[in-house]
């Protein structure tokens, strides 16, 4: 991944080098730093994979149970055992009677606050997570959380749900609260 995001940075400074045909403006202010560059790019993809979460929880709300838009929408961003968990926590909150979501709840926000690994297949990032578009009062969760973002195959998503080529394949926080080993190296 840094090596696509510095090969696409550069090929844009140099495009727009070359589309200058002799004029005398200023040459482009610097671009930020590769690490910039990636945290601005996950930060999109996190973007879009909360885009997909706001869906499943405005249906959750709407039918006030777990059906199979719900599912499937879970499913094109969550893979392996966090897919189970993320089903296990709806489960919970239908129960609970989904006590504290606004209704209709918006996206939460989730940002970047740490890169660890990146690669062109896996990305483990520590992120901060504001819930306030989706609960009422405090947030039920821990803001400070780990994600491990994985390349999405064409089966995790036939419907195209997803508009990132990534699923989660951890969102959390170890139960003592440490980082959780890093899957990507």
């Amino acid at each position: 991944m840094k090596d696509m995001l510095r090969r696409a940075l550069l090929l844009t400074v140099i495009l727009g080098a070359c589309s200058g045909g002799g004029s005398s403006d200023p040459p482009p202010a610097a671009a930020p730093a590769a690490g910039a560059e990636e945290t601005a790019a996950i930060d999109r993809i996190l973007a879009g994979l909360d885009g997909v979460m706001g869906d499943v929880q405005r249906i959750l709300v709407r039918e006030g149970r777990i059906t199979p838009e719900v599912t499937e929408r879970l499913r094109a961003i969550y893979v392996g055992p966090e897919l189970l968990n993320q089903i296990d926590a709806f489960r919970a909150d239908v129960a609970n009677g989904l006590v504290g979501m606004k209704n209709p709840p918006g996206n939460r926000v989730t940002t970047v606050s740490r890169l660890i690994t990146v690669s062109p297949i896996c990305i483990f990032v520590e992120v901060t997570r504001d819930y306030a578009p989706v609960t009422q009062g405090a947030a039920p969760r821990p803001a400070s959380l780990y994600v491990v973002l994985v390349t999405k195959s064409e089966g995790d998503d036939p419907r195209q749900r997803n508009p990132t080529p990534w699923a989660m394949l951890y969102d959390g926080v170890q139960v003592d609260g440490s980082q959780p080993e890093d899957v990507c190296r």
